[in-house]
């Protein structure tokens, strides 16, 4: 017994100690690619200005709380992306998703909002995208433009990754994981798309949802952050049928 116990302190040890290697050298590898990351920083911004420039001055703290989880699960997703843990980045952004929602549906529902924090009501995201996309914020408005379609195609995707094969992440005879911390181009790709889509229909969701206190000059430094996600070609149609203006911010790098 006592030899197949110092078998198991031996490998501990050596899982111990090439833990942090592994991910000191993926974030070493991939300090690389730092201007995809400072775009998706960009993106990031997004969901602070909400926060502090709106959601905490018209919903109550136990809905706000949704939201700050929200923007949580998006700066974890940045950051194990920056270290090559591709799948759990993934698993992120769908939590991201899942919050938003969470938070526009219970800052409108504060009995059952009591009654979750009891533990006597659970909402999935299907209920919860069927409440949004009836809400009278939503009426008139494209699924296209109000970043529905898009939220739909992502989380649909995302599951996908998150519920996929777990072969990648077996763990060797030697102690290491295999699909952790991978200092690969083609993977970060693949994460920025889902990243930047993701970040791109909740931002359109919540234009929708609050755009009434967008129009004009009001929440400027909130329109400013939402000019560094939204693509500037929608602009003019989020101008035209929102009311909510946008300005092309340019690149201080460029």
């Amino acid at each position: 017994m006592q030899t197949y116990i110092d078998e198991v302190d031996a490998n501990f040890e050596r899982f111990f100690n090439s833990l942090p290697v592994g991910i000191d050298g993926a974030i070493e590898s991939l300090g690389a690619e730092k201007p995809k990351y400072r775009e998706s920083y960009w993106r990031l911004v997004s969901l602070q200005a909400w926060r502090s420039e709106l959601i905490e001055t018209i919903v109550a703290p136990g809905a706000e709380a949704f939201f700050k989880e929200a923007q949580n699960d998006a700066l974890m997703s940045h950051s194990l992306a920056r270290q090559g843990a591709w799948r759990v980045a993934l698993m992120c952004l769908r939590s991201c998703i899942e919050n938003t929602l969470y938070g526009l549906f219970y800052m409108d529902h504060p009995v059952e909002l009591a009654q979750w924090h009891a533990d006597a009501h659970r909402l999935g995201f299907t209920a919860a995208m069927a409440y949004i996309a009836k809400h009278p914020s939503f009426m008139g408005i494209s699924e296209q433009l109000s970043g529905l379609d898009g939220i739909r195609s992502e989380y649909a995707t995302l599951s996908k990754a998150v519920h996929g094969s777990a072969q990648a992440f077996r763990v060797t005879k030697t102690g290491e994981i295999e699909g952790l911390n991978v200092a690969a181009v083609q993977e970060l790709s693949q994460w920025t798309t889902r990243e930047r889509r993701t970040l791109i229909g909740l931002n359109m969701m919540m234009l929708t949802m609050f755009r009434e206190r967008l129009a004009g000059a009001t929440n400027l430094n909130l329109r400013k952050s939402l000019s560094l996600t939204i693509p500037y070609r929608k602009h003019a149609e989020i101008r035209d049928v929102m009311g909510v203006i946008l300005r092309q911010i340019p690149d201080p790098a460029e």
